[in-house]
């Protein structure tokens, strides 16, 4: 078995397509050693003032905690990166002042194109320029890594040169980075292989060959992937892939691949998967939740069932449509999503799940032909109202609520108990023509406001999180998660236009089923 060293980008790279404040950077960081990285590279100190003193703190703090009670055995070590200038170096070497450890990332172009349009020089003179940074840098820090810019477009023989050269200059990582997501699977292994047996120290351990994949082509995950098992010993990643142009390779998704595959391929990390899905949902939130909802492990939709063949599959057995072992890696939850396209397994299950209710055969075929005739999916509140509709909801459960009309304000974050939004919805029980119920609420964001209004109805409080839209104009996709009082979650969907107005319907299908599962 082979470990695998994990650098994590996402403070420095991610931080160029994001613009995270400091307080988030080092909240990020603190979240980025409870997982288990190796390496935490938290910026370009010389970017301006207020990014110096976010890497120096982080420097420093990451240095004094202990990071046990996350199961992690040893703490981070935290890397920069600067130009291969004398005087970028030693302004930059001041993060690490007072004897705390580092890593100094020093980046020089190695393709031909680079090093002419940015550098003006020659190969021979970058080579010479590489020798005296590396030499310079490591009578000032702990350790020294050279990155190898655009390395896939340069001149293999050049690049074992240059290489070999800082290797000699007392550099102990190099970096070799597909800086455009240019590179394919099988080129990645054939590089980092031939570095791997054209440099001793890369083989024997005595050095680690590094691999930074962009993913301008998609193929980030899968070329870094590629480049560890022909003999990298450390990958370069960012959380949710976060990074300049289309990103780099995901954090979680190479840890996960790593895991799930390390039978095969022999390697493995450090990494801590229980604490992935608050660093996943922490990422995701400094980045304001642009990520698309099919994104691996961090997609809301990734974890969903809506065919009636795979929904059958799944409830034969779970390994059929769901990877195992991948729920230790995401924070997403499995669902059955109800449509036209679902068959009677499909209705079975999601009875069972969402409604604690077991059907019949014949209530199965004759509710799975109604919602096949529905253009959405069905929610929990609709299905109810089938049921009821055929005789077949339990006793003493009257019917579920349904929203009669309903209204909304919002005028942004506000102050105080009320806050700055309001909801007003008319409701009433499914099937009966007396007992309208009108409700309101009022709280600092849309989904409190809707909680405080769910709760007037029936005293229940639904708890909205990880909420995500998806869509524009008059056809939005709302997903959310909505823990209620009596620890079930809810993972539920809904399309409109109104992101209010989806909010309240998810909350009313929560506190339908809890009132179900109270009779």
């Amino acid at each position: 078995m082979r470990r695998v060293t994990v650098l994590d980008t996402t403070l420095r790279d991610g931080d160029q397509a994001f613009s995270f404040g400091g307080r988030e950077k080092l909240a990020l960081a603190l979240a980025l050693a409870e997982a288990g990285v190796d390496v935490i590279e938290t910026g370009f100190p010389l970017s301006g003032r207020i990014d110096f003193e976010i890497c120096e703190t982080a420097a420093r703090e990451l240095r004094a905690r202990n990071f046990a009670a996350a199961g992690v055995e040893a703490g981070p070590l935290t890397a920069v990166m600067c130009r291969g200038l004398p005087r970028d170096i030693a302004e930059t070497a001041k993060v690490f002042s007072g004897g705390v450890p580092g890593i100094l990332h020093i980046s020089l172009p190695v393709s031909g194109i680079h090093i002419e349009a940015k550098l003006g020089k020659t190969e021979g003179e970058l080579i010479a320029l590489a020798r005296e940074a590396v030499s310079f840098a490591a009578g000032l820090v702990s350790e020294v890594e050279l990155g190898a810019e655009d390395a896939f477009r340069a001149d293999r023989g050049f690049l074992l040169e240059y290489c070999r050269a800082a290797l000699d200059s007392g550099a102990r990582r190099i970096n070799i980075s597909d800086t455009l997501g240019v590179s394919s699977p099988g080129e990645a292994g054939e590089l980092a292989g031939f570095l791997c047996s054209r440099a001793p120290a890369f083989a024997s351990g005595g050095a680690l060959l590094s691999i930074h994949c962009h993913n301008d082509l998609g193929l980030a995950c899968a070329n870094t992937l590629a480049a560890l098992e022909a003999g990298c010993g450390q990958a370069e990643v960012s959380v949710l892939g976060m990074g300049e142009r289309a990103g780099n390779a995901a954090l979680e998704e190479v840890a996960a691949n790593i895991d799930l595959r390390s039978r095969e391929t022999g390697l493995y990390t450090g990494l801590i998967p229980e604490q992935f899905p608050k660093l996943i949902t922490m990422a995701a939130a400094m980045a304001g939740g642009a990520l698309s909802l099919m994104k691996p492990l961090s997609g809301w939709n990734t974890r969903s069932h809506g065919s009636g063949i795979h929904q059958q599959g799944l409830s034969r057995n779970t390994g059929t449509y769901s990877v195992p072992g991948l729920e230790r890696w995401t924070a997403v939850p499995e669902r059955i999503v109800l449509s036209r396209h679902s068959g009677r397994t499909g209705t079975a299950l999601f009875a069972e799940r969402y409604c604690g209710l077991t059907l019949d055969g014949g209530t199965r075929a004759r509710v799975t032909e109604l919602i096949k005739n529905s253009e959405t999916p069905t929610g929990i509140t609709e299905f109810l109202c089938i049921l009821s509709d055929l005789g077949k909801l339990p006793a003493g459960f009257p019917g579920p609520f349904v929203l009669l009309s309903f209204t909304g304000t919002f005028s942004g974050p506000g102050t105080g108990a009320e806050g700055g939004s309001r909801v007003n919805a008319v409701l009433a029980v499914y099937g009966t023509v007396e007992g309208t119920r009108g409700i309101s609420g009022a709280g600092p964001t849309e989904a409190a406001a809707v909680s405080r209004a769910l709760r007037n109805l029936c005293g229940l409080t639904p708890d909205f999180s990880n909420v995500a839209l998806n869509g524009c104009g008059g056809r939005i996709r709302l997903y959310t998660e909505i823990a209620m009082p009596s620890g079930k979650c809810y993972a539920l969907e809904r399309i409109g236009s109104s992101t209010a107005e989806l909010l309240f319907l998810c909350g009313l299908d929560a506190v339908n089923a809890e009132a179900l599962r109270r009779t």
